[in-house]
């Protein structure tokens, strides 16, 4: 299967990339409709629109890269073809933008999306990166404090290294520390994929989150740091996964590196994400960056199943 994904087929992926646009509207729509959000109207006014419609509107915005008002002729395109019921004013987006209930299944929807990928996916990498709420920040500046600059939000994902998928996401503050989420992440991961081997950078190393990998049935491959020691396995109880990771390390750096080195595809996955959906956010609301983030990985995660539809002749099944 990794042969399939390295050695692409042009044709196919000319047409995955000229189909994507609609491809992605009717893949989001479907996903959607079969989280079965329920509808809740309180008042005696005009009934608003369904949380699952506007949380359509809202991916297509994100999709597109367009602001509320530009967004509205893509809304009326989708409309035409099924994916949505009406069309809402732009000032309704930004508001569903801010909701607080939509994160939530923002997460599911990510997480539904990823799933037909899930007899493919066996390794994954678990890694961060920063959006900032205006372009002209950079993220580097901010990470090495070359500037004191604020608005930044952290993602942390597990995605899959052959198709980069996004299996499971968390946005923080950015300077939240990666270290907690790794555990969770990877937990996320093994509820629906079979999880074989789990990469990650020196950041992430410790005898926790080596044995949380063993624990779900796979073997971590996390770069330790310089001038780590190795201790005898007798001396910890739950550290059998962690001694023989930098055993492997010490003894046979090759094999070892050879399996590290698949987490570089943690990094085309944001490259990808930010080429496409933007390396920054539009929203100034912390709820709204929270659901902004969140839309964009449901979009790359549309992207990429666009791809393997056609490549890989996989048929989506949401229902799994």
């Amino acid at each position: 299967m990794e042969q399939e994904v390295t050695c692409r087929n042009w044709s196919m992926y000319n047409l995955s990339q000229t189909s994507e646009k609609l491809l992605a509207m009717r893949l989001i729509s479907e996903c959607v409709n079969h989280l079965r959000i329920p509808y809740k109207y309180v008042g005696n006014g005009r009934p608003s629109m369904g949380l699952d419609e506007m949380m359509k509107a809202c991916c297509i915005k994100v999709f597109n890269n367009f602001s509320t008002r530009r967004t509205i002729t893509e809304l009326k395109l989708a409309n035409a073809l099924g994916y949505i019921e009406r069309v809402p004013h732009f000032n309704s987006i930004s508001g569903y933008m801010r909701d607080e209930e939509m994160t939530p299944w923002l997460h599911q929807l990510v997480k539904t999306l990823a799933l037909p990928l899930n007899g493919i996916e066996q390794t994954f990498a678990v890694d961060s990166t920063g959006f900032s709420n205006f372009r002209k920040q950079h993220w580097i500046d901010f990470r090495l404090e070359k500037k004191r600059i604020r608005g930044w939000k952290k993602l942390h994902i597990v995605t899959g290294v052959l198709s980069t998928v996004i299996v499971a996401a968390e946005v923080t503050e950015g300077k939240a520390n990666d270290m907690p989420h790794f555990r969770t992440l990877v937990r996320e991961a093994a509820k629906e994929f079979r999880v074989l081997e789990v990469c990650a950078d020196a950041g992430y190393i410790s005898r926790e989150n080596c044995e949380t990998v063993a624990d779900v049935g796979g073997t971590p491959y996390i770069m330790p740091r310089k001038g780590i020691k190795l201790y005898e396995i007798r001396r910890f109880r739950r550290g059998r996964a962690w001694v023989k990771m930098l055993k492997l390390w010490r003894d046979n750096q090759e094999v070892f590196l050879d399996h590290y080195h698949k987490r570089s595809n943690v990094e085309s996955a944001f490259s990808s994400m930010k080429r496409k959906f933007l390396p920054y956010i539009r929203s100034h609301n912390e709820t709204a960056q929270i659901n902004e983030l969140l839309c964009k990985v449901a979009c790359h995660n549309a992207s990429v199943l666009c791809n393997a539809i056609f490549e890989l002749k996989i048929s989506p099944d949401f229902r799994r």
